[in-house]
């Protein structure tokens, strides 16, 4: 049963927009932050002294700050990972915020969005943030042409995104067998067994976060990836196994020493928890893979290049099908970007293919 409001109060509060709004025939008409000047308009609509047409009238005063607002707050229900992506759109649409929070959104232009960018560069900002930043901006927009909040939205399509440079095998190197060698020699228990995951099941440090010993079964570890969803089971190399295996025993034996302390601990069944019983986060792998490094001499690109070298192992030695499930990608071209094959491997190639084309 519908519920008609007072008369007293004829009028309803959109927090995100911070304006008062009726709806008529489905459709919500926004009247203005001021709730006086609301109502009143309010009574004149109904005396048939304002048309409904000054709907478009009051939502083209909205700010783009405003207008981001009412887009993160509809766009929610079609991320899959809302809480993750919001935060990302935050952090790009913020940027935008500190130079635009007081503008108007039907005063925004192509050519205020062209000098925005080239501030962008200008401050010295990466292609791959500037592209972020320039992408939700026109995210907010496309919003805003699709609900009709703006009547006429600029064409920002026509500012193109910066060309990113793709570094080759030269400008981003991977760790040689010798640095494996050492890193698992000066790494602790854990970390060994991290390093172990991330050659033999392309885990990135999410995934290490996210492992628990539910996950490993026997010589198998299967896991799905938060990033694309896709789940894939790995065969666990020896080492990988022999690794865990000291990995839940040393657990285990300190799971009931502190219990004869009467002091009770839980890992809550993840496999990497920090000294303080909580599980290992991607800012506290990448900052102990650092400390491992400079313990062990080696040169340090991070810990997620790990994953770089079993892709780029795994490319030489599979079809590109079988690399993609290795690495949980939902498309096929995704781990271009992971694999970096060196010179002699093309080499190899260009020397097997004159066997095919002109015989040994």
């Amino acid at each position: 049963m519908s519920r008609s409001r007072p008369a007293s109060n004829p009028i309803s509060f959109h927090k995100h927009t911070k304006q008062y709004y009726v709806t008529r025939n489905s459709k919500r008409i926004y009247l203005g932050s001021d709730k006086q000047e609301a109502v009143r308009k309010y009574h004149r609509m109904g005396l048939g002294i304002e048309p409904q047409e000054s709907e478009n009238m009051v939502i083209e005063e909205i700010t783009v700050k405003e207008l981001a607002n009412r887009f993160i707050a509809t766009q929610r229900a079609n991320w899959k990972n809302p809480d993750v992506t919001i935060k990302c759109y935050q952090a790009w649409i913020a940027r935008f915020l500190k130079d635009y929070s007081k503008l108007k959104a039907k005063n925004f232009s192509v050519e205020m969005f062209s000098d925005w960018k080239l501030s962008l560069k200008e401050r010295g900002y990466s292609a791959e943030s500037i592209n972020h930043y320039l992408s939700a901006v026109r995210a907010i927009f496309s919003f805003a042409e699709d609900t009709d909040l703006i009547a006429k939205v600029p064409k920002l399509h026509r500012v193109k995104n910066e060309p990113k440079f793709r570094l080759g095998s030269k400008q981003k190197p991977l760790y040689t067998q010798e640095h494996i060698k050492l890193l698992l020699k000066h790494a602790s228990t854990q970390m060994k067994s991290m390093i172990f995951l991330a050659l033999n099941c392309g885990f990135g440090p999410k995934d290490l976060h996210d492992l628990t010993w539910e996950d490993v079964n026997g010589e198998r570890v299967t896991l799905p990836r938060s990033k694309t969803g896709v789940n894939q089971t790995y065969l666990l190399w020896p080492e990988t196994k022999n690794a865990l295996e000291q990995l839940r025993s040393a657990r285990d034996e300190l799971i009931i020493r502190l219990a004869r302390r009467d002091r009770e601990r839980t890992d809550d069944n993840h496999v990497f928890v920090t000294r303080f019983w909580k599980p290992w986060n991607r800012d506290a792998i990448s900052r102990e893979f650092r400390k491992l490094c400079k313990r062990a001499s080696v040169p340090c690109y991070g810990v997620y290049r790990l994953r770089h070298c079993a892709s780029t192992a795994m490319s030489l030695v599979a079809n590109p099908h079988i690399q993609m499930k290795f690495l949980r990608h939902s498309q096929l071209q995704q781990q271009v970007t992971y694999t970096n094959c060196p010179d002699s491997a093309l080499d190899t190639a260009i020397t097997k293919a004159k066997r095919q084309l002109l015989g040994s």
